[in-house]
């Protein structure tokens, strides 16, 4: 039954809401593309733009996206790229950064499935003015899509705001980077990523903490996909350019200073915990690269026993080590 009033319109709806950039970013995602791209168009938020790009797949990820989008035109506005050449993470993200209108930016991956109020409840959170990125639980699934763990994440129930400071004193903080959705003005302020840093996750989380707190919600806004080919996951991450990422770090850390965004005392402190963090990750790093390597002598004379990530004595640990490996070998194969 009417009273007679006007119905708003989809259009009026969206233009009382904050516009929200939601970029999806694709390669080499042709089992998951499809799901990606459903749990986007699925956003329960009204005022949304869809970005939807493939970094030049060489497998039918963009065939398959342009295919699954041609069920979500009517009342979307959805951006679909295709880059010429394979342009890697990092230099990708910039460039759909730059396309983006969006006062909030929320990032998906095309091996993720967001779900339906993932953008909405980002949107909320970040109704608090304090709040400069958010992140959610989980549900890790695995490649066909079965249910690893569900919210094992976050293991509080609510939302906590978390600082600088915490962070770089050592509090384990849940963040999530496949669920992360940020202030549009983080990026005005710190521009695009080096082009070598190799990954966008935690440099976005060292700028938004030095533009405000971090939101981390127990609800639980995506299913994370666990499968060999997680940039995250043991294949790559041990073999990251953890120099590429620090310099960005420092990069970050001057443009914050000369903004007045931090002061002398957190600058140093700062400054202090960027050293302390790069040596433990080149340290942990390379002894993982150790370990893939079957604790050879040549890998660690050519990586460990000169270099200064790591003391005389986790020196001489790892000597001993790789001598107690190469008996093992010797008494076992000869």
């Amino acid at each position: 039954m009417s009273d007679g009033s006007r119905v708003p319109s989809i259009e009026n709806e969206r233009n009382n809401k904050l516009l929200v950039s939601f970029i999806l970013l694709l390669y080499k995602h042709e089992y998951y593309v499809k799901e990606a791209i459903k749990g986007a168009m699925e956003q329960e938020y009204s005022n949304v733009e869809f970005i939807i790009s493939d970094d030049n797949s060489p497998d039918s990820t963009f065939l398959l996206a342009q295919e699954e989008l041609k069920k979500y035109q009517d009342n979307k506005s959805i951006f679909l790229n295709r880059n010429e050449t394979n342009m890697g993470l990092v230099p990708h993200f910039n460039k759909l950064l730059k396309i983006a209108k969006g006062d909030i930016i929320v990032v998906a991956a095309g091996d993720d499935i967001s779900l339906p109020k993932r953008v909405s409840s980002t949107v909320k959170l970040l109704e608090d003015p304090e709040v400069a990125f958010v992140s959610f639980n989980e549900q890790k699934i695995d490649e066909k899509g079965n249910t690893i763990s569900n919210g094992a994440r976050v293991r509080y129930e609510g939302v906590k705001l978390f600082s600088l400071e915490e962070y770089i004193s050592g509090k384990k903080i849940p963040f999530s980077g496949a669920s992360r959705g940020f202030r549009r003005k983080i990026y005005d302020d710190y521009g695009d990523l080096n082009q070598d840093c190799p990954t966008e996750d935690t440099p976005y989380i060292i700028r938004g903490l030095l533009t405000g707190k971090a939101a981390i919600s127990s609800e639980i806004a995506i299913k994370y996909r666990e499968h060999g080919e997680n940039l995250s996951g043991p294949k790559y991450l041990p073999y990251m350019n953890i120099s590429h990422i620090t310099n960005q770090y420092v990069s970050d850390l001057n443009i914050a200073f000369k903004k007045g965004l931090v002061d002398k005392v957190l600058n140093e402190k700062l400054e202090s915990w960027i050293s302390t963090n790069n040596t433990r990750r080149v340290n942990s790093n390379l002894r993982k690269q150790l370990s893939d390597n079957n604790f050879t002598f040549s890998f660690l004379l050519k990586n460990i026993l000169f270099d200064r990530h790591f003391s005389v004595k986790e020196q001489g640990i790892l000597l001993i080590k790789c001598t107690l490996k190469k008996l093992y070998i010797r008494r076992n194969y000869s």
